[in-house]
């Protein structure tokens, strides 16, 4: 799902190739009369599309991908009803011939169809139109209210071809929903107001962010549905009906984003962008009022006895997924959990040895340096059963960063005697970035390091210096050259705690963590503590800020969401339509977020780097983590707000917005590098 296969390329190169000349948005506005344009039909038809649905020669995912192509040119025929007739026909003669997803009284394509697929009394029959009445509609649907000759009944599964159309018509909104993004990008960049484009404005930056986060979320979420209906996975059902609501919220946002930032031109008609606007909306509806939608995949993911998703990934990851579970019943106890919420220290000292010891701090290190060999995936997967379990490893992730960092860029000593101490366990690190006035914007730092032959004097303030009070260590960002531009005078240090001049004050922080401000006093360093050359420690600190933006916590909130559906379905209060839109929302956002993450190590685990791809995970998870706590703990009411995981969680979900990079510097990077908007003056 996140690389499409060379088939699906040439596919979708092809169709793409089609609608460039059938489909236009002039082709489309002549076609909205009917809702059907006939050389559009008939070069699908030409290309071998139905007949190779029909066939089954493609699958429903090769099919997404026409699908979402046909969205994104919002394609004026019945496409994704076609295609489910086609299917559940198992032939096809040539004619159009649709499926009815909601009955015959508003069926889409239904004005120019010849013969209907519909479900009647929940199995699948199909006749010949007798009789229509045409409706026109806000999204050109072709719908029609529709009367049936003989019908026979049909082999297939009812409700199996309403998720097929579910999961096409979701790869149709998401489609749209990059077409319209697309629109917006394409504006802003050539907008000019007050002298610069409006691109370069920070709030219109944000907010596309925002919204390309989403659609790339949608993309995947209706392209995983697909697989998972292809291959009867059990989770495919409840997938469909995840897709279909989020690609549809989706589409939304994006066609409404797209249409304010085109300002008031955005409301003419001859601007394209109020076709997607109608469309986006009207797509959606065939099946009714959308948020009943989530009551359905609260129903398929806890009903009957269900307790959710049960995502699988590849053997190699699911053996190694299960070897830690096996690790943290061995070694992660109530007592350990117990000490660090109390203490505020997300560290043991003994279960961070074990996690030395096992060889997780260098698990995805080539084999011939000391590590594992792991991949991205599987250490991604790592790191999301330790935060789902509440194993307190902040000394973990702050010491895998910095050997990786020494790896690349320390002296000699520092590779050979103080890499192999921090693997073992026996030396742990923290991090000296921020500043009381250089926050997210580490570069701004101000803490001096001044040489003094081989050594450097270091004066200055850390904030936040997270595990200072245990560590042995400080990974230390100071100015060496004042005189040079901000990102130019920087050079990286790894300074001994116990060096004389160094105080250490404790913060105590709303989500429970014990953090701390730190103080350098003609603090003097060897220049043999020196990481990297003078002047250098931005693109040491580079390195490490990468790293740490690709490690984004989602086991947390994903273990938020499946105990707040087992409380509510023990309670019953899965009952309550309220209680179960709330999880059916946060439990798709969940896997949105997963998708995102895994998007991630997918492609680091093929050698690409991905800074925009980690902004985009950490950002949305985060943010999809805060919104979860505040929602779900309302759903516990008064109850919530005593001591425990959900109350825990509401505390601590806020500042996953701000550590690792603010969601606002996670914005700015998606917007500039990811969309290629102009810098923000």
């Amino acid at each position: 799902m996140f690389d499409p296969t060379d088939e699906q390329r040439e596919l979708d190169d092809a169709v793409g190739r089609l609608l460039s000349k059938t489909s236009s948005p002039e082709q489309v506005r002549d076609a909205e009369a009917t809702g059907f344009a006939a050389d559009v039909w008939q070069g699908l038809a030409r290309i071998g599309l139905f007949d190779a649905a029909a066939s089954g020669e493609a699958s429903l995912a090769d099919l997404a991908v026409v699908a979402r192509r046909a969205g994104a040119h919002l394609a004026p025929v019945p496409l994704a009803e076609s295609i489910v007739a086609a299917r559940m026909m198992g032939a096809w003669d040539g004619d159009v011939a649709v499926f009815a997803p909601n009955g015959l009284a508003l069926v889409p394509g239904g004005a120019v169809a010849t013969k209907v697929v519909v479900a009647d009394a929940g199995k699948l029959v199909t006749g010949p139109v007798v009789d229509r009445t045409r409706h026109p509609s806000l999204g050109a649907n072709a719908l029609a209210a529709v009367t049936l000759g003989a019908t026979s009944p049909r082999p297939g599964d009812a409700a199996r071809a309403l998720d097929e159309w579910r999961v096409l018509t979701a790869a149709m909104l998401a489609g749209l929903a990059r077409a319209a993004l697309d629109l917006a990008i394409a504006y802003v960049k050539e907008r000019h107001q007050f002298g610069v484009p409006i691109g370069s404005f920070q709030t219109i930056q944000h907010r596309l962010a925002d919204v390309h986060t989403a659609v790339d979320g949608a993309r995947l979420l209706a392209a995983e549905a697909a697989v998972a209906l292809d291959d009867d996975d059990p989770d495919g059902p409840a997938l469909a009906a995840m897709a279909f609501d989020w690609c549809g919220q989706v589409a939304e946002d994006a066609a409404a984003a797209s249409l304010h930032f085109h300002g008031g031109y955005g409301f003419m008609l001859e601007y394209d962008v109020q076709l997607y606007v109608r469309r986006a909306k009207a797509w959606r509806l065939v099946l009714g009022d959308p948020r009943r939608q989530r009551l359905e995949i609260a129903h398929r993911l806890w009903g009957g006895g269900r307790d959710g998703l049960h995502r699988r990934l590849d053997p190699a990851t699911e053996a190694f997924r299960t070897e830690v579970r096996e690790f943290l019943a061995a070694h992660l106890t109530d007592e350990i959990v117990e000490r660090a919420h109390r203490t505020g220290t997300m560290h043991d000292a003994g279960l961070h040895r074990a996690i030395a010891e096992r060889g997780y701090l260098a698990a995805g290190w080539p084999v011939e340096v000391g590590g594992q060999g792991r991949s991205a995936v599987e250490m991604t997967t790592l790191m999301q059963e330790l935060y789902a379990s509440g194993a307190p490893v902040d000394s973990m992730g702050i010491a895998s960063m910095v050997a990786a960092t020494l790896v690349l860029c320390g002296n000699e000593q520092q590779r050979n005697e103080i890499v192999p101490r921090i693997l073992a366990g026996d030396v742990l690190c923290c991090l000296g970035y921020s500043e009381p006035d250089a926050g997210s914007d580490v570069a701004a730092v101000q803490t001096r390091a001044l040489r003094d032959g081989d050594e450097w004097i270091v004066n200055g303030q850390k904030m936040f210096t997270t595990m200072a009070h245990e560590a042995d260590h400080v990974f230390l960002l100071t100015r060496t050259s004042p005189d040079k531009p901000k990102h130019k005078g920087l050079t990286m240090f790894l300074v001994p705690m116990d060096t004389p001049g160094i105080e250490i004050t404790p913060v105590h922080t709303l989500g429970g963590e014990r953090t701390n401000i730190t103080f350098y006093t003609d603090v003097r360093v060897p220049d043999a503590c020196r990481v990297g050359e003078v002047d250098a420690g931005w693109s040491v600190l580079h390195a490490a800020l990468v790293y740490e933006r690709n490690s984004a916590n989602w086991g947390e909130p994903d273990r938020l969401v499946r105990e707040a559906a087992a409380v509510a379905v023990a309670s019953g209060r899965i009952d309550d339509p309220l209680v179960a839109d709330r999880l059916a929302a946060h439990a798709t956002a969940m896997e949105v977020g997963r998708l995102l993450l895994y998007r991630m190590a997918t492609l680091a685990a093929s050698g690409t780097m991905t800074p925009v791809e980690g902004s985009m995970a950490k950002l949305f998870v985060t943010e999809a983590f805060t919104r979860a706590a505040a929602e779900l703990l309302d759903v516990l009411g008064a109850e919530g707000a005593l001591p425990g995981f959900f109350e825990h969680a509401y505390r601590h979900s806020t500042v996953t917005t701000i550590y690792g990079g603010s969601s606002e510097v996670q914005r700015g990077i998606i917007a500039e590098r990811g969309l290629g908007l102009p810098r923000t003056r």
